[in-house]
C-alpha cells in the first residue's frame, strides 16, 4: 500500500509533535540565595574572637554558634591534622589564646 505524498508532510508532524510531549521542560529549582559555601564566609566577621568547644554541635565564636554544612575542625597552634580535603568541613585555626585567626573550608 502507497501512502499519498500529500499525507506524508502530516505524518511528520504528527511525529514531532508526540516527541517534543517527551522533552523535559522541568528546570532546576533558582534559589534566590546563592548556597553557601561550609560556613567559612558567615565567621570570617568574628576574626579575633575567642573560639571554644570541639565540635559542630558545641563550637562558638564569641557568643555566637557555628553554621556548617558539614564537620567543624578547631585546629590550634602546632597541632596536626590530616590534609585529607572535605568540601563541606570548617577548619578554625585559632592563635595561642584560642582567639580565631582564619576559617576556611576543607
Amino acid at each position: 500500500m502507497a501512502v499519498s505524498p500529500r499525507l506524508v508532510p502530516s505524518v511528520g508532524l504528527v511525529a514531532i509533535l508526540v516527541l517534543s510531549g517527551c522533552a523535559s521542560t522541568s528546570r532546576p529549582p533558582v534559589h534566590s540565595l546563592p548556597v553557601a559555601d561550609c560556613g567559612a564566609s558567615e565567621v570570617k566577621t568574628l576574626i579575633g574572637q575567642p573560639v571554644t568547644g570541639k565540635s559542630a554541635s558545641d563550637v562558638r565564636i564569641g557568643n555566637n554558634p557555628v553554621r556548617s554544612k558539614g564537620d567543624v575542625r578547631v585546629i590550634a597552634p602546632g597541632q596536626a591534622v590530616i590534609q585529607n580535603y572535605s568540601e563541606g568541613r570548617l577548619n578554625l585555626e585559632t592563635d595561642t589564646s584560642g582567639r580565631l585567626l582564619r576559617a576556611t573550608c576543607g
